[in-house]
């Protein structure tokens, strides 16, 4: 129960994993825009900032939260992405230069941890990328200079412990800050390589099933039967052919057609399930029972099979099917196992169809 009302709050935050680029830095937002408000709150208590940059850290974490929003709730992702590194860049270390001691103060780490953040986690932004690296990198030499120049503007510390806490507590700050993003990107890279393996999961499958009827197809037959050779297993291969499909095509049109497909094709999936065996559609009207049993015993299934599809109601009527079975020999391949299976289903239909031969 806690964690799926935990998933339900994360998705409500951060959007869905299927996004994972989204969902880490949505994250990340809401952990910066906690990150200001913690640290305006040490600095008001601790006087280790000017009155005048705790409340630009408070902004600071309401334009966060803002962009935050944005991104999350008004598909603005990619340009609040491009805002939260200008301002922080332009606006934030410069800000807090002139609020926390200058050159002696912490803004170094605020600055070496905005330009981890942007290497690590910017690298589809192309030239902005490039740019907050540039910017996160020369920034401290006008700084400097400002500082030079307009010394009195600068927030000096009071003392030297003030100074040590105020370095040691944007330390931890950044440290966090750190921690959350690798954390953040650890997760994003889970969720990503979790995806691709959906993806890849939903293509193998799109490659070997059968897109009306979701059964095997060829690919599949062609893999298991070399499978079972290999084992020296006993299996026998049924094929199997609807009877008149296209009279009742032709009279009715396609998607009854395609539901009389859908239909027989469920019952195979079925009997193959029960039997440990494998249901392909080769083409058309045409499939294949791959069954792990002797001639005998696969011959008794599917008359079952027959009988039940035979009374299953369809809006035009019944419809049967006819078959051959053939058992493979140590001597034959899957072509000529096919082809005597074949054989014996064109038996079946010459005596009259809705027959079973083997």
């Amino acid at each position: 129960m806690y964690k799926c009302y935990l998933k339900k709050v994360l998705e409500w935050l951060l959007g869905n994993k299927d996004n994972p680029f989204e969902y880490t830095h949505h994250a990340i937002l809401l952990v910066g825009t906690v990150l200001y408000i913690y640290a305006a709150i040490a600095n008001y208590y601790l006087e280790l900032a000017g009155i005048y940059s705790i409340y630009f850290q408070l902004v600071l974490a309401l334009l966060i939260f803002v962009i935050w929003y944005l991104s999350r709730w008004r598909n603005q992702f990619k340009k609040m992405r491009i805002a939260f590194i200008t301002i922080i860049i332009l606006v934030s270390i410069p800000a807090n230069w002139i609020g926390n001691g200058g050159s002696n103060g912490p803004t170094y780490f605020v600055d070496l941890g905005l330009l981890i953040y942007i290497s690590v986690s910017f690298k589809d932004l192309g030239i902005y990328r490039r740019l907050g690296q540039f910017f996160c990198i020369i920034i401290p030499i006008p700084l400097i200079l400002f500082e030079k120049e307009y010394p009195d503007i600068i927030f000096q510390y009071a003392t030297e412990t003030q100074k040590q806490i105020d370095l040691t507590i944007t330390f931890i700050i950044i440290g966090l800050f750190l921690i959350v993003m690798m954390e953040s990107l650890s997760t994003r890279f889970k969720l990503e390589r979790n995806k691709a393996e959906q993806l890849s999961k939903k293509l193998r499958n799109l490659s070997e099933k059968d897109s009306l009827t979701g059964l095997y197809n060829r690919r599949i037959l062609d893999k298991q039967y070399s499978l079972w050779k290999t084992q020296d297993r006993i299996f026998s291969l049924a094929l199997l052919d609807l009877d008149h499909f296209k009279k009742q095509n032709d009279q009715w049109g396609h998607n009854y057609g395609d539901d009389i497909l859908r239909t027989f094709s469920s019952l195979l999936k079925d009997v193959a399930i029960n039997n440990k065996g494998f249901a392909i559609r080769l083409g058309g009207e045409e499939f294949v029972l791959l069954l792990p049993l002797s001639a005998e015993d696969s011959y008794q299934i599917i008359s079952q099979a027959a009988e039940t599809f035979s009374k299953t109601p369809l809006i035009h009527g019944p419809v049967t099917f006819s078959a051959g079975v053939a058992q493979s020999t140590p001597n034959d391949n899957q072509g000529e196992l096919l082809k005597r299976a074949d054989n014996l289903m064109y038996q079946a239909k010459n005596k009259g169809r809705n027959c079973i031969c083997k």
